[in-house]
């Protein structure tokens, strides 16, 4: 029951409608039997009124009991059917998100080392113009100071 609740939890809104939709449809198809089963009931009512029989009215009664439990027992069959294959889903999905996980983890790892290794050569570059910067300013600064001298 706590695997079903994480399970739950984990379903994204769209998996969620999908799975009250459905329980929302088997409701609606039980309501619908129970309304015949209740039009059967009123008939059987009125058939053991005409009948007067005890023994009559026990028998539409047993009846309609057995109708009952039988729509009973396949709607329970039903949600267990519905439960399994929601946690086989639900499992599947699971397993899919991880696998997008590594897979997203991986190459992020990879890009970053690209980045990473990109970085590096880029500031090394930018360390070698300005040390070449530096020796220009240096270059021109002694080429200024030797034509104040001479001149």
């Amino acid at each position: 029951m706590i695997q079903l609740e994480k399970e739950l939890k984990r379903m994204n809104r769209r998996e969620l409608v999908d799975i009250i939709y459905q329980l929302k449809k088997n409701e609606q198809e039980l309501q619908g039997e129970i309304d015949n089963l209740k039009n059967e009931i009123q008939n059987q009512r009125i058939r053991i009124s005409l009948a007067g029989s005890i023994a009559d009215a026990s028998m539409s009664v047993t009846n309609v009991f057995s109708v009952a439990q039988m729509t009973a027992d396949v709607y329970l069959r039903e949600i267990a059917c519905m439960k399994e294959d929601t946690e086989k889903e639900c499992a599947r999905r699971i397993e899919e998100a991880e696998q997008k996980v590594q897979d997203i983890l991986k190459d992020g790892k990879k890009k970053f080392t690209a980045l990473k290794k990109h970085y590096k050569q880029a500031y090394a570059k930018w360390q070698q113009l300005q040390a070449e910067i530096t020796a220009l300013e240096q270059k021109k600064q002694r080429t200024l100071g030797e034509g104040t001298d001479n001149g």
